[in-house]
């Protein structure tokens, strides 16, 4: 005598997605929504600006340009004097190492 079938209870996969979100927001009720990020920049300080631009040079990471035009190789910012005497780096490429 073959053995008698089981019933299945067929869901739907529209009704077991609910039901997983239904899950979801009961385990999650109650609890405070993340904080958004803040959307304000920061800035650096005058103080901070110099001590970045000193050690990229001190590294050999800011360089000025050569006769071509050209940055020596392992150097990612060049540097720029403007009318006043004041000194800033300027990123050029990535440092891939």
């Amino acid at each position: 005598m073959p053995k008698p079938i089981k019933k299945r209870r067929v869901i739907s996969k529209r009704k077991a997605v609910k039901s997983k979100t239904a899950k979801h927001k009961a385990r999650n009720r109650g609890t405070a929504p993340a904080p958004r990020p803040s959307t304000t920049i920061q800035r650096p300080t005058p103080e901070e600006e110099a001590a970045f631009t000193e050690a990229l040079i001190e590294s050999g990471q800011a360089a000025r340009l050569d006769k071509e035009g050209k940055l020596p190789a392992g150097a990612t910012h060049k540097i720029v004097e403007d009318e006043a005497g004041n000194v800033k780096v300027v990123r050029r490429r990535f440092s891939i190492a």
